[in-house]
């Protein structure tokens, strides 16, 4: 049976949901303004990732009578390892054509093989749904890429923080001393959130949305669900990039805060949706050069993860640079 809590923090002013898995040992954490938004967060994660851990390991053929088109490893990243043999159905979100994918960028949990198991993608947000995975893949894609090449330079919004997400919780961070850089990468169609929590160690996070605001709230809350994760129920990869993160905090903002510009204020009151605005899934289509694939399990069939060739999201091993990409 499933088990969940709720806490509060900063005062009350942002929930704390925790919910568990016992048969798979999945633990999540989420975070709400509001403790009925951070439960359905958990709950829909906790069960979503739940599904993924049980996606069935080994040297499985794919089952009989299964049909569509195959992806390999090569349509994912550069440089794969070989293939295992399983295969995970898939329905792609724009032609509905059934896909074979490769489990390896589906599956959670320590596997015997050397792809780094993603969360990005996972569909968590009862209000968002499939939109909301799509949109977590670009904010990663987006966000890795920059990383490695910060070509253009992010709008800090640090300073307008108590506009972008509840003013409570702005003043209840800095009364107990935490710091919360805020920085926007902007889009045609989208805004990118990259917000981190600091004090006592440093967690960062990416959203995706339509609006600054929206974006900004996304990535504040995920940075706070991640103080409170506990690194034991990560995959080994991600708690090691966690490490590295809480322990090199400084060097990881500094570097954000070198590449980052103030924002003009009247950006932060643009429209949420420009006209003519693409949706999620032909953003993804025009960005990436394939269209998404959700992943539908248990009964059903509830979509529990999206995923797409061309996203920089999935990597054999974790990145080998000093300051390795903070979101995995």
């Amino acid at each position: 049976m499933p088990t969940e809590g709720v806490a509060e923090c900063l005062g009350g002013e942002v929930h704390l949901a925790y919910a568990r898995r016992p048969a798979s040992g999945v633990v999540t954490v989420a975070a709400g303004f509001s403790p009925d938004a951070a439960r359905a967060r958990a709950e829909a994660r906790a069960a979503a990732m739940d599904l993924l851990y049980r996606i069935p390991d080994g040297e499985a053929e794919p089952c009989a009578g299964d049909d569509g088109r195959q992806l390999c490893l090569a349509d994912f990243m550069p440089e794969p390892p070989p293939d295992n043999r399983s295969r995970v159905a898939g329905t792609g979100l724009l032609s509905r054509e059934r896909y074979l994918l490769p489990a390896e960028v589906v599956w959670m949990g320590e596997r015997d093989c050397r792809v780094e198991p993603t969360v990005v993608g996972v569909v968590d947000d009862p209000a968002d749904g499939v939109s909301g995975g799509i949109a977590d893949l670009l904010a990663h894609d987006v966000f890795t890429r920059w990383w490695a090449s910060p070509r253009m330079p992010l709008l800090r919004v640090s300073e307008h923080l108590g506009r972008l997400i509840p003013a409570g919780a702005a003043e209840a961070a800095s009364a107990l001393g935490l710091w919360v850089p805020a920085f926007v990468l902007p889009g045609p169609d989208f805004q990118i959130a990259v917000v981190g929590v600091s004090g006592d160690g440093t967690t960062i996070a990416t959203a995706a949305a339509r609006s600054m605001e929206e974006a900004v709230s996304r990535a504040f809350l995920r940075a706070m669900a991640a103080r409170a994760q506990p690194w034991d129920t990560l995959p080994v990869a991600d708690s090691l990039r966690r490490i590295t993160v809480w322990h090199r905090e400084a060097d990881y903002l500094a570097y954000l805060e070198r590449s980052a510009v103030d924002a003009d204020p009247s950006a932060l009151d643009g429209p949420d949706t420009p006209d003519g605005a693409l949706g999620w899934i032909d953003i993804a289509c025009r960005r990436f050069g394939h269209e998404p694939v959700v992943v539908g399990l248990g009964e059903p069939g509830t979509p529990v993860k999206v995923v797409c060739p061309g996203a920089a999201c999935y990597r054999t091993v974790p990145p080998g640079t000093t300051l390795p990409c903070p979101v995995p």
